[in-house]
């Protein structure tokens, strides 16, 4: 059976009438008739609100929103409460076009996966919601290639998960591409340094030390895997790997990362310009969700 509070109704009801006129501030005597509540009541739950900071009372005895709603709604933008809106449109991208599908984020130095549809590796049973990579090179280049130049360039000087070559000019083409197109592909690839390798080895639960130390065998990176321009022929294959694009939050910042793993060896370029349409289609929907803006 549900349950109610009416304690907690009159503090909610009082914090949105607050919020609806964010710029206005109201009187004891305004609050209480809006909401028809006592007068004894209302101020009871004014001086709590004010106490905590949620609300503010100045000298004329008029009340407005106050300063610690600002850390909840911080909270709120970065915790679960967007990627409760951003989900169903995971499950939208899965269900349109039946292909695997992951939602990825950046949280303190790391890649962590938050949802998928499908198999995340294909082969692989593991559901790896919730697992965590360094976001350092070369894994991470579509968690970063939509935000600002400056954090592109830290992530790029951040010590590289593989050998790592002289190739900031090869990584800059491939961000200008994705920026321009609204979405990157990573080809399949026959290196043993490709990301997907590199994060298999780095969730394999492997003793670190045995990690490292295969890690320290793998050839350079060379960023080959990714496109850096879409072939113009449509008929023309492409081994497709997985194609993402960025959600963002209402700072243009992105977010998120969807992404569509096909892991097809003989896709047409047709099909993959027709995968990567939804794929992008579907992130600025969920942009949309979140109140976002892209750069």
């Amino acid at each position: 059976m549900e349950r109610k509070s009416p304690p907690t109704d009159r503090v909610v009801q009082i914090l949105n009438l607050l919020a609806d006129s964010p710029r206005e501030r109201l009187t004891l005597t305004q609050v209480a008739e809006a909401l028809d509540l006592n007068k004894p009541t209302c101020l009871g739950i004014l001086t709590a609100l004010t106490d905590a900071d949620f609300v503010t009372r100045d000298d004329a005895k008029t009340y407005g929103l106050g300063p610690a709603l600002i850390r909840l709604g911080s909270a709120a933008e970065s915790g679960l409460a967007n990627l409760d809106l951003v989900r169903p449109f995971v499950t939208e991208l899965h269900d349109t076009l039946g292909v695997s599908c992951i939602l990825t984020a950046v949280h303190e130095g790391h890649i962590v996966i938050l949802d998928r549809r499908g198999p995340a590796i294909p082969g692989d049973r593991r559901d790896l919601v919730g697992e965590r990579f360094p976001l350092a090179p070369p894994l991470g280049l579509v968690n970063v290639a939509w935000e600002h130049d400056t954090l592109v360039d830290a992530w790029l000087n951040c010590p590289p998960l593989a050998p790592l070559p002289p190739t900031d000019d090869v990584v800059r083409a491939i961000v200008d591409g994705g920026r321009t197109r609204g979405f990157i592909v990573e080809c399949l690839s026959t290196s043993t340094a490709s990301s997907v390798v590199l994060a298999s080895l780095l969730a394999s639960g492997m003793p670190q030390r045995i990690i490292d130390e295969l890690r320290s065998h793998l050839p350079p990176v060379d960023w080959s895997e990714f496109v850096t321009e879409m072939p113009v022929d449509d008929a023309e294959t492409l081994p497709v790997a997985n194609i993402s694009a960025p959600i963002f939050d209402r700072h243009g910042t992105q977010q998120y990362t969807l992404t569509l793993v096909p892991e097809e060896a003989d896709a047409s370029v047709a099909q993959c310009r027709d995968w990567a349409a939804v794929v992008v289609r579907v992130a600025r929907a969920a942009t949309a969700a979140l109140g976002g803006k892209g750069i």
